[in-house]
């Protein structure tokens, strides 16, 4: 056996290039490690911003949407209600000229339609002068959006657009109003969920100050030109939500028809609810645990590396 005090000297005599080339191999072990944690850190939230991406801006544009609304809210609460009856009764006008002139319903995605020019059309409802005129609010599938004039202008990129050759949505017997809304835009989520809607369930249209309620009777997928269905019924109050279908390659319209109902008591409940949509919409979706998640381990990660940098340092 040799004795331990033979072991030291014979260590003492190991060559000095050896010891320093110990040395540097042990410091290359923590910077390549280190090197490897930094990039494995990055690929990973840069997939979790990816996927987080579509409902970040989603989230951010429903926002503004808010923002939108909530202008409108203000302007409607300013002026008389003489003034409001007088927009209410030039909003009702316009819808029975329309129904008396029978216009022709086409395709709200058709590309080859044209901006309308109806200076009567967009003054109507237009309280702001920002070409909304009015909210529509699904609760069943988190909706809370302005609606905005026509269908070919900016406001379809953020929000739900009103067909112009439909009635307005003031509500009335013998009237059929058509809002349409995108699905699948990167940067808002409109009518995405539209697919989830069935008949009994409901949705609201705040206008002039009012809240009306209509409740879906059938939901139907038709191709582009079959817009029968979207035509005015005799004393019947209607409105039809369009979107494209199926997701991404947008060959068919999904029409959900509703018609007109008295008030649901759960509305009140929804209505007075505390928090804001914008942090419902956040706080309720799977993709905020995704982001949570995500957080969590670049953290850990960060924490993790300056552990392993510290314990190196100390071997040194």
């Amino acid at each position: 056996m040799i004795p331990s005090s033979s072991l030291l000297k014979y260590e003492s005599k190991a060559p000095k290039s050896l010891q320093r080339d110990a040395c540097k191999c042990c410091r290359h072990i923590p910077q390549s490690l280190t090197i490897a944690i930094i990039i494995a850190m990055l690929l990973f939230l840069f997939g979790v911003g990816l996927i987080a991406y579509p409902y970040a801006s989603s989230w951010l544009n429903q926002i503004e949407q808010n923002k939108v609304v909530k202008n409108q809210e203000e302007a409607v609460s300013n002026i008389s209600k003489e003034d409001l009856s007088a927009h209410m009764d030039a909003a009702q006008d316009y819808n029975k000229r329309l129904q008396a002139g029978r216009v022709l319903v086409t395709d709200p995605f058709d590309p080859s339609i044209t901006q309308t020019s109806n200076e009567e059309y967009e003054s109507l409802l237009n309280i702001s002068d920002d070409g909304v005129m009015g909210q529509i609010i699904i609760p069943s599938i988190n909706v809370s959006m302005p609606i905005y004039h026509d269908v070919t202008g900016k406001g379809m990129d953020h929000g739900v657009g009103h067909m112009p050759t439909t009635s307005l949505p003031v509500g009335g017997e013998s009237t059929h109003c058509v809002l349409a809304g995108h699905t699948g835009l990167p940067s808002a989520k409109v009518f995405d969920n539209l697919d989830q809607l069935k008949e009994g369930d409901w949705f609201i249209i705040k206008v002039l100050g009012e809240d009306h309620a209509y409740r879906v009777t059938s939901v139907e997928t038709v191709l582009p030109e079959e817009t029968g269905s979207l035509t005015i019924v005799e004393g019947k109050d209607q409105v039809t939500l369009v979107t494209c279908t199926p997701y991404g390659v947008n060959t068919h319209r999904l029409l959900v028809h509703a018609e007109r109902c008295d008030v649901p008591e759960e509305w009140n409940e929804k209505r007075d609810t505390s928090m804001p949509p914008e942090s419902r919409l956040y706080f309720e979706t799977p993709l905020f645990i995704l982001t949570l998640v995500g957080l969590v381990i670049g953290i850990s990660l960060i924490i993790g590396l300056i552990f392993i940098r510290r314990r190196y340092k100390k071997k040194e």
